[in-house]
């Protein structure tokens, strides 16, 4: 891989399998989460393993969670600049999260400090497996061979067309997250009722409709993909699964037989997605027609 081969970088929230990130030789930076008075990385579980999380978490327990702090994101891209390789930091939407103010303002001190630095960010307008897919793609192309100022470009018109729904098995942490009023999240408790959310222009979640129990929100998440996935035989779709992996499997194999994918890749959220999200979220992402 030459210098001049750019460098992508990413924050935790991206949810993309390890190897994955491996493979494509993307850097992660992570974000933070607290849980029961203790203060952990979101780093692919090595911090803490997602079973632990995911068990706490159905244990009753509360985290909250912190933005990457400026100084991971000054070491990453003090290691781009020393290496001589540009980079473009690809992370979560503006509107989800003050990641990204913090990264410009760290891109701004390294490309200062480094006079033959090349540090780009921009705002994704995505999150979780839909900032992932975005990651990958981006990745795929540098190693491709495209020069950062292609890839910039390529990524300033795409990431609106990347198309992120989801719902979730329970209304709680959507609550507690203030995502949704109290008397919500009970009516829609008692009635059984599954939000499907999306990702809107400007990268903010907003709703998209509702189904009645875990099979019907299935079926609406596979629904929507038929309905808006661009020439699906010759892309890869993203699936993401909050510790559901049986329905995250049900739901790849419902797409799979209705929508020609050229392959499903499947993801588990981190702990900070997973602590506004709540254990069994389902997403499903793939490229389509502008929000």
């Amino acid at each position: 891989m030459s210098d001049a081969t750019p460098l992508i970088i990413t924050d935790s929230s991206c949810d993309l399998p390890p190897e994955l990130v491996d493979r494509l030789g993307i850097e992660v930076v992570s974000l933070r989460f607290t849980i029961e008075g203790q203060d952990f990385a979101d780093d692919f579980g090595q911090s803490m393993a997602h079973t632990e999380f995911y068990g706490r978490l159905r244990g009753g327990a509360m985290p909250t969670t912190t933005a990457v702090p400026i100084t991971d994101y000054v070491a990453a891209f003090t290691r781009a600049a020393e290496a001589g390789r540009p980079a473009l930091l690809l992370g979560l939407a503006a509107a989800l999260s003050s990641s990204h103010e913090a990264s410009l303002a760290a891109a701004a001190m390294v490309n200062e400090r480094y006079p033959g630095a090349d540090i780009r960010v921009i705002d994704t307008l995505n999150a979780s497996a839909a900032l992932g897919y975005f990651v990958y793609q981006a990745a795929r192309r540098a190693s491709d061979g495209l020069d950062i100022d292609t890839l910039e470009e390529w990524a300033l018109a795409t990431r609106s067309r990347v198309n992120g729904y989801f719902t979730v098995d329970s209304l709680e942490h959507l609550r507690r997250g203030g995502r949704i009023p109290d008397v919500v999240a009970l009516a829609g408790s008692m009635l059984d009722l599954r939000p499907v959310i999306r990702l809107d222009p400007r990268g903010a979640l907003v709703p998209s409709g509702q189904a009645r129990g875990r099979r019907k929100s299935i079926k609406a998440l596979v629904d929507v993909a038929e309905q808006r996935a661009n020439d699906a035989g010759s892309q890869v779709a993203f699936i993401a699964h909050g510790d559901a992996p049986e329905d995250a499997q049900a739901l790849r194999e419902q797409l799979l037989a209705r929508v020609p994918f050229a392959d499903v890749v499947v993801c588990e959220l981190g702990p900070v997605i997973a602590s506004h999200a709540g254990p069994g979220m389902l997403a499903v992402v793939f490229d389509g027609p502008e929000r």
